[in-house]
């Protein structure tokens, strides 16, 4: 009974801690990947200083003078009565920097660049769009998009083009929306003799606008989470602690017959690890079911609340298992202290007594507590005596005794 309660405790808090710590995660790697995506918020860039679009020729000016930057147009399309994110990129200047944006072979290159081009997609982008790798797309205005072609490395909600084909569509010919900067080999130019005060640098940014806004959500949802782990582990304390009590006994015989201190304790321990680790491996499984269950609607409160995409998959790192198991562990060993204490110092003459460590107390006078020994003569019990001599029988007591 006592080892059920101890697996149900443990699967409970490692389940439901993982699985919030899963959609987190989720959540979390979209929010880098949508930040990285050909620059972001995570790679240095030049903006207009009215923040509209600006020139091209200011793209061909500072890479004539020594600038390493890359143009970038950005606008919204109406594919199937979704509005979707369009980026335009020139792929033969795109800094090595660009975070974890999609790195485009040699082979991709020339069908990227050539007629009638690429759109790439994120892999869930089809199956929103209802259509196959290598179909294009009509927008709502009646203009064909290239055709699809996946990038894993994309975000949902993201259309990848070549930055003429996205000057068509949007109808900017032209026009750029910033300039991504790389890292620059030799001397350029003061960024003021070039381009005057048309553009002005914006700095890497460590943590995106759209993280700062789901902070709150997922600081709430941690919460949640270690609420029903710090649950789980009082069940697991409770029933760790009723298992030593009933293990009293064989304690008191090995102790009596040698064992150590530290040995006992160390079986004790092993013996726990390998229940946290089989009961950790179970929770894991539930908590990667109960997050792939809860990612749906998930996703849906981000994009409705912050506008997030948040893919509809889950994928999970060898660090979210790992963590999950020491976790497990670690609450295990944490609700065991006060058992694992008692069990080490408990000394070996007291460990010989009949339940030393559970001898009883009485309040005493002033309500002071006075210790009962085992051997003490027993006490008048009223309830006995007064059945002993409705029966007749002979009281045993000795307040009986010294009357007769």
């Amino acid at each position: 009974m006592q080892l059920a309660t101890l697996l149900i405790g443990l699967i409970s808090a490692t389940r439901l801690w993982s699985g919030v710590q899963a959609l987190n995660a989720q959540a979390r790697d979209s929010y880098q990947r949508a930040a990285a995506t050909f620059g972001g918020a995570r790679t240095a860039m030049l903006v207009a200083r009215n923040g509209v679009t600006f020139p091209q020729q200011l793209f061909v000016d500072l890479r004539r003078a020594g600038w390493p930057v890359s143009p970038v147009l950005e606008g919204r399309v109406q594919i199937g009565g979704r509005s979707l994110r369009l980026l335009g990129i020139e792929p033969v200047t795109l800094p090595a920097e660009v975070g974890n944006a999609p790195a485009i072979g040699q082979a991709g290159l020339r069908s990227f660049l050539t007629p009638p081009g690429q759109t790439l997609v994120a892999p869930e982008m089809l199956s929103d769009l209802d259509l196959k790798e290598g179909a294009s797309p009509l927008a709502s205005d009646g203009t064909l998009l290239p055709p699809l072609h996946v990038q894993p490395q994309l975000v949902p909600g993201v259309l990848v083009v070549d930055i003429g084909i996205a000057q068509r569509l949007l109808k900017l010919p032209d026009r750029i929306s910033r300039l991504l900067i790389g890292t620059a080999r030799g001397e350029r130019a003061p960024l003021a003799s070039v381009v005057g005060d048309q553009l002005r640098l914006l700095e890497p940014d460590a943590e995106s606008d759209l993280e700062r806004l789901t902070d709150s959500f997922h600081l709430n949802l941690t919460a949640f989470g270690l609420l029903s782990f710090v649950v789980g582990l009082f069940i697991v304390n409770s029933a760790i602690g009723l298992a030593f009590e009933q293990r009293l006994p064989m304690l008191r015989t090995l102790r009596a017959c040698g064992v150590s201190a530290r040995m006992l304790n160390a079986v004790l321990v092993t013996e726990l690890v390998s229940l946290a680790l089989v009961a950790a491996s179970i929770g894991l499984v539930c908590g990667y079911l109960i997050a792939a269950s809860l990612l749906p609607d998930v996703a849906a409160s981000l994009r409705g609340l912050y506008g997030a995409q948040i893919p509809g998959q889950l994928t999970l790192k060898r660090e979210w298992w790992i963590a999950g198991i020491v976790i497990a562990v670690a609450g295990a060993l944490l609700a065991s202290t006060a058992s694992l204490l008692k069990a080490i110092r408990l000394p070996v003459l007291a460990a010989a007594q009949p339940y030393a460590c559970n001898r009883r107390s009485t309040v005493g006078s002033f309500g002071r507590a006075r210790s009962r020994s085992p051997c003490s003569p027993p006490r008048p019990s009223f309830s006995g005596t007064a059945i002993r001599w409705f029966q007749g029988l002979p009281c045993s007591q000795p307040c009986c005794s010294a009357r007769r």
